[in-house]
């Protein structure tokens, strides 16, 4: 078989890991989709050129928490707090989704995060209301050309007619996806399987218990939202999955925002991940980003964009947000009790914020041996930002120019295991308008339907998350809690 070579050449290459901050003029030769050599003076090999004249060359962005399927809903969701977004989405808008929504939401989320310089993502598929559903997000997560973490959401929709009568069911399908749709590992696959775990409390503990074994049954990472309600009292979930032996390697633990620096500790003695996306939970009362304190405390993190039918497909926007949110939370202390004399710049950095939306949010899912930086024997997951244009020069840092520079329109191009998907800023491996035209369908048949079932923002019950959260105290285990005071 003849091999294939492509050579980047020209550009500015940000080499090895970010935290390293190491920009160089050097070549990036790639072979069979695997970045072969990176070095200057490589323009005599015999490859096909890509002129990285102007660009920055980085790795595609990670992204460690997502919901493409919501994409059908883009916007619906842009002043909501957390209990509006239960009640409406979760509780309601989830039952009108078909499998072809399900298709159209997915396909069109995958290519938009491409299109932004998006290269891997994970995909918490928590919309699976039927076997059909289940079929239809793999075929459009593997269609789109994307890589990926595609994770079975365990949550059981709640229906007039359950395909699945039983969690027993529901387990039994995710076990078929598995063993039909994934076979090979991620050296060999673009997109492998996880699982996401119901939210603790919505299901008495013994089914949590069990989602956690189904997931190193099926050798998949697990993931799971955890510690986002915020009450008087808060929920130590983590703190819950310790005392019952859960925590572990390969599993992600997203948002975290209520942890204690305890139940931080926790995951990173467990091997676990976390990730934080700023902007839902700056908008919808999780409270701060807990990236930077986890890290502090030894756990891998990583940055998400998370739902779909709020956020835009935009990492460069969720590292400005994560950095400035986390320079507030760090200042604030030292602000109040001393004023400005007391800082001593600013406690975040760029480079921090590049790392964790790319190697960082590799790690969190467990993919940077294959993705994330720019190194041999990696994949050829490359990134070409443009950094010539007026809103750039000068570039006095490289790295503090991309993150606080650059945007989604200065992506110009992309590839994902080697193979160009976006070129010139356009997408070219797929039909961008065929995309979405399939989840404009989607959104008009969804508001036809939804519209029967009380409209986008049906009213929310009298209590409701009140009542929500007297369920998940109630299907809370029956160990003793320890005191959460002390951190």
């Amino acid at each position: 078989m003849a091999v294939s070579r492509l050579l980047i050449s020209g550009g500015s290459v940000l080499v090895g890991s970010p935290l390293r901050g190491v920009v160089e003029q050097v070549d990036v030769l790639v072979e069979d989709g695997v970045i072969l050599r990176i070095g200057p003076g490589l323009d005599t090999v015999d490859a096909e050129r890509i002129d990285a004249s102007g660009c920055f060359v980085l790795p595609g962005f990670v992204d460690s928490h997502q919901h493409l399927w919501q994409t059908t809903m883009r916007g619906l969701t842009a002043d909501w707090d957390l209990s509006e977004y239960f009640w409406c989405i979760r509780n309601n808008h989830s039952a009108a989704h078909t499998p072809a929504d399900i298709f159209a939401g997915t396909y069109a989320g995958a290519l938009a995060a491409l299109d932004s310089g998006t290269t891997t993502t994970i995909d918490f598929s928590h919309c699976l209301n039927s076997p059909d559903h289940s079929d239809e997000a793999v075929r459009s997560i593997k269609e789109s050309g994307i890589r990926a973490v595609w994770c079975y959401g365990l949550f059981a929709v709640p229906t007039d007619r359950p395909a699945f009568a039983t969690l027993e069911q529901r387990w039994a399908d995710a076990r078929r996806i598995r063993d039909t749709q994934f076979t090979g590992s991620a050296k060999d696959e673009l997109v492998t399987m996880g699982l996401a775990l119901t939210e603790v409390g919505l299901q008495p503990w013994e089914a949590t218990r069990a989602e956690f074994a189904l997931a190193r049954e099926l050798g998949v990472m697990l993931t799971t939202h955890a510690n986002v309600i915020w009450r008087p009292d808060p929920i130590p979930e983590i703190e819950w999955y310790h005392r019952d032996g859960l925590l572990g390697p390969n599993q992600l633990h997203s948002h975290a925002n209520t942890s204690t620096d305890r139940e931080l500790s926790l995951l990173a003695e467990a091997g676990a991940s976390t990730c934080s996306t700023p902007d839902t939970e700056l908008q919808m009362g999780m409270g701060f980003p807990v990236f930077a304190r986890a890290a502090a405390l030894g756990v891998t993190v990583g940055l998400g964009g998370d739902i779909q039918s709020n956020n835009g497909q935009d990492p460069f926007t969720q590292m400005r947000l994560a950095l400035q949110a986390e320079n507030v939370r760090a200042a604030l202390p030292t602000l109040e009790g001393e004023g400005l004399p007391g800082l001593n710049g600013s406690p975040a950095t760029p480079r921090e914020v590049l790392h964790y939306a790319t190697l960082g949010s590799a790690q969190a899912l467990g993919l940077d041996d294959v993705t994330g930086s720019l190194e041999p024997g990696k994949a050829a997951d490359i990134l070409l930002v443009r950094g010539d244009g007026l809103r750039q020069r000068p570039v006095v840092d490289p790295i503090s120019t991309i993150v606080m520079h650059c945007g989604i329109g200065e992506v110009d191009t992309v590839l994902v295991a080697g193979k160009v998907v976006k070129r010139d800023g356009r997408l070219v491996h797929r039909d961008p308008a065929a995309a979405a035209g399939l989840v404009d369908q989607a959104y008009e048949r969804l508001t036809a339907a939804i519209e029967q079932r009380g409209g986008w923002k049906p009213p929310m019950p009298e209590g409701f998350m009140e009542t929500v959260m007297q369920a998940m105290a109630a299907n809370a285990p029956d160990f003793a809690l320890p005191d959460r005071t002390s951190s």
